[in-house]
């Protein structure tokens, strides 16, 4: 890996990246990874449906008995949620969050087996789960949390500073699978370096790519989110290795400090 400071110089030093050649490139690894960006999404998607299960059954339920004639009665609906399932739609909301940051550890292992298949080695299954692991686990967590407090406090900031910083926040994903040995403060740091220097190219790449994949989606009437939804994924992992680059990288994780 490379040292914080490292990390900084490329940044800065960085050249101007073609939209062009990012999408080219971006559409080229995607043929790669394609299949494992799938068992990426059924994997998570079989990680949330017990408690997207939980979660609207009751409410489809309710939903039935507090409507007449096809009509919804939205006072004893809001009453009937409380009173029956208020807590209990609490603890599956922290449940739910809680299931949602082991799934961002999951892309962790995802940004690990890009590069692997990048540098044409074989892919491995359990690589999705190696951030998993005891000695990165609670670092990866705590990392999970800073990405959310930071989107929480920068929508209640009006929502357009939630617009800046998304951008930066992509890139905590490849810099910490990367970097595995860097405390948070400094992945943190170094994502909002490579993101404020990339913001204008990595924004415009996101948008068109959401349209994109938008479009897939509608014709292929939501399965193809399913097949192309990692794409949105990969011109993040092409901006770091051409501005970073992964020369002289630890392949495994070494220590883990916070």
């Amino acid at each position: 890996m490379y040292s914080f400071q490292t990390l900084l110089s490329k940044i800065q030093g960085s050249s101007i990246i073609d939209f062009g050649d990012l999408f080219n490139e971006s559409v080229t690894l995607f043929k790669k990874v394609w299949i494992q960006g799938l068992i990426l999404q059924l994997l998570s998607i079989l990680i949330m449906l017990p408690f997207i299960i939980v979660f609207y059954v009751p409410y489809f339920k309710l939903v039935l008995e507090t409507s007449s004639n096809g009509v919804l009665d939205s006072t004893a609906f809001t009453q009937g949620l409380i009173a029956d399932y208020g807590m209990s739609l609490v603890w599956v909301y922290l449940l739910m969050l809680i299931v949602s940051m082991f799934s961002y550890v999951l892309y962790l292992g995802f940004y690990r087996i890009v590069k692997q298949i990048d540098h044409g080695q074989a892919f491995v299954f359990s690589d999705l789960f190696h951030f998993f692991k005891a000695a990165s686990i609670g670092k990866a967590l705590g990392l999970a949390v800073t990405y959310l407090f930071i989107s929480v406090v920068a929508t209640l900031l009006c929502f357009l500073p939630l617009i800046y910083v998304m951008v930066p926040l992509m890139f905590l994903l490849p810099i910490f699978a990367y970097n595995p040995d860097l405390s948070i403060s400094e992945i943190v740091k170094a994502s909002f370096a490579l993101g404020n220097k990339k913001w204008g190219i990595t924004f415009l790449t996101l948008i068109l790519n959401g349209i994109l994949i938008y479009v897939i989606t509608l014709v292929t009437f939501g399965l193809g989110v399913l097949f192309v939804s990692c794409f949105i994924y990969l011109p993040q992992y092409i901006i770091y290795k051409k501005v970073i680059g992964f020369e002289g990288l630890k392949s495994d994780v070494q220590s883990i400090d916070i």
